[in-house]
C-alpha cells in the first residue's frame, strides 16, 4: 500500500496565494507578460541599513537562546511598550520566532485542546482555518459586516462552552480594514465576560493609511496575545523573523514548543530586527504604498461591475466581483490565462465572489495591471 499519511493532513490545501504566485512566476518564466498582484509581501529590497548591519555579523553563526537573543527580546519589549502603550510589556514577555506562522501556531498550540472551538472573522487569512484544524481545533467562521467590520453581535451568537479562542487580524488581510473602535469595545465586552483567548495577528499595524489607528491593547481584553513581526514594515518576508508577546506563562509554554520544533529563529534574521528596531521599526514603502493606493482608488472606480472599500491599512484591495460572478476562482483562472493579470480568488479567504489584490509593485506595473483588468471586465460585459 506504501507510504500511509496522517489523517491530519486530509483537510489541508496548499496555501491558495502561494499557488497562484508559482503559477503566475511560472508563465511569466515561458516568456508571457505577467501582472503579479498575489503576493502577500512588499516589492521593494530589504532597507541597506538592515543588510548594512547584518554584514557586520556574519561571524555570529552559534544558535542563540530558544526565545531569542535577549538584546532583542529587551528591544522588542522597549519598542511595543510604547507602540501599544503597555506598560506592562517586558522581556520575559517576548518570544521571536521565525515569521509570524510560527508564533500564531505556538499559540493554538499552548491553549488550544482537541474539539475547541475557535471563532475566526471571516474574510480571514488563509492559513488560519488550517492551522486551527492542525491542533485539532474546530473553525467557527463569523462574517464580517458588509463595510468587513466585526459584528460582536454575530460572534457572540457564535460562542459555545466550547469556544476557546478567537483569531482578530487588524489591519486585516485580505480586505485591508481597520476594525473600528466601536466594534472592538463591543467585542471586549462581550468576550471579557468568558475566559475566551484573543489571538490578535498584528502583522500590519505599521502599514496605516489614516490617523487615529489604535493598538489591539486599547480595548482591554482580558486574554490577550499578540503576534507581530517585522516582515510586512521591512521587507523582511524571506528573513522569517516575528514575535510574540503575551503573559509570562503563555510565553513559557511557547518557548518549550519552539525548543523541540524550531529551537531558534535564525540568528542573522534576529540581527536584522534589531537593526529594523534601531530605526523605530519605520516602513521605508510606506509612501509609496500610499501612492499606489490612490492609483487604484482612481482607476478601480472606471471598471464596470467592480466595487471596493478603499483599505486603511496593510497593502490589499478586496475587489466585490459578485456582480459579475461568485466564482472568482474561475474568472481570476481566465483573467490570468487572456490578460496575464494574477489575483488571489476569494474562496481561500472564505469570501464567494471576491478577488484580493496586493498593491505593493511599481506603480507602472499597478496602473498597467488594472487597465488590463479593466479591459478583461468590459470584454465580458
Amino acid at each position: 500500500m506504501g507510504l500511509q499519511l496522517a489523517d491530519r493532513l486530509n483537510s489541508i490545501e496548499e496555501s491558495a496565494t502561494l499557488a497562484l504566485n508559482t503559477k503566475a512566476k511560472k508563465m511569466a518564466a515561458d516568456g508571457k507578460k505577467i501582472y503579479n498582484f498575489t503576493a502577500g509581501e512588499p516589492s521593494t529590497s530589504t532597507p541597506d541599513y538592515i543588510k548594512e548591519y547584518v554584514a557586520q555579523k556574519l561571524d555570529q553563526n552559534h544558535y542563540t537562546p530558544v526565545a531569542g537573543i535577549n538584546e532583542l527580546r529587551t528591544a522588542i519589549a522597549d519598542h511595543c511598550k510604547g507602540f501599544y502603550s503597555a506598560d506592562w510589556i517586558s522581556p520575559e514577555n517576548i518570544m521571536v520566532t521565525a515569521g509570524g506562522k510560527p508564533g500564531l501556531y505556538f499559540s493554538l498550540l499552548a491553549t488550544i485542546n482537541p474539539g475547541d472551538e475557535v471563532i475566526l472573522p471571516t474574510p480571514a487569512w488563509v492559513s488560519y482555518k488550517h492551522l486551527i484544524e492542525l491542533v485539532g481545533g474546530i473553525v467557527v467562521e463569523a462574517k464580517l459586516t458588509e463595510d468587513f467590520d466585526l459584528d460582536p453581535f454575530t460572534i457572540k451568537n457564535k460562542l459555545s462552552a466550547q469556544t476557546k479562542a478567537i483569531i482578530i487580524n487588524s489591519p486585516n488581510n485580505p480586505t485591508g480594514t481597520v476594525y473600528s473602535a466601536e466594534s472592538l469595545n463591543e467585542l471586549a465586552k462581550v468576550l471579557n465576560e468568558t475566559e475566551i483567548v484573543v489571538i490578535a495577528d498584528d502583522m500590519y499595524t505599521k502599514l496605516i493609511y489614516d490617523e487615529g489607528f489604535q493598538p489591539i491593547t486599547n480595548f482591554g481584553f482580558k486574554n490577550l496575545i499578540i503576534s507581530s513581526g517585522f516582515s510586512k514594515s521591512q521587507a523582511l518576508t524571506g528573513w522569517r523573523i516575528g514575535y510574540l508577546i503575551a503573559g509570562a506563562k503563555l510565553i513559557k509554554a511557547a518557548t518549550k514548543l519552539q525548543s523541540h520544533v524550531l529551537g531558534n529563529t535564525s540568528t542573522l534574521s534576529q540581527y536584522g530586527a534589531m537593526a529594523a528596531l534601531d530605526n523605530n521599526d519605520k516602513p521605508p514603502m510606506l509612501d509609496d504604498l500610499r501612492k499606489n493606493l490612490e492609483l487604484a482608488k482612481a482607476i478601480i472606480p472606471t471598471i464596470p461591475k467592480v466595487r471596493f472599500i478603499p483599505p486603511h491599512g496593510a497593502f490589499y484591495i478586496f475587489l466585490d466581483i459578485r456582480e459579475i460572478t461568485e466564482n472568482s476562482i474561475g474568472w481570476c483562472e481566465s483573467l490570468l490565462e487572456n490578460r496575464g493579470v494574477a489575483l488571489v480568488p476569494g474562496e481561500a479567504f472564505s469570501a464567494l465572489g471576491y478577488a484580493r489584490l496586493s498593491f505593493t509593485t511599481d506603480r507602472q506595473t499597478l496602473e498597467e495591471g488594472l487597465n488590463k483588468i479593466k479591459e478583461f471586465v468590459e470584454a465580458n460585459n
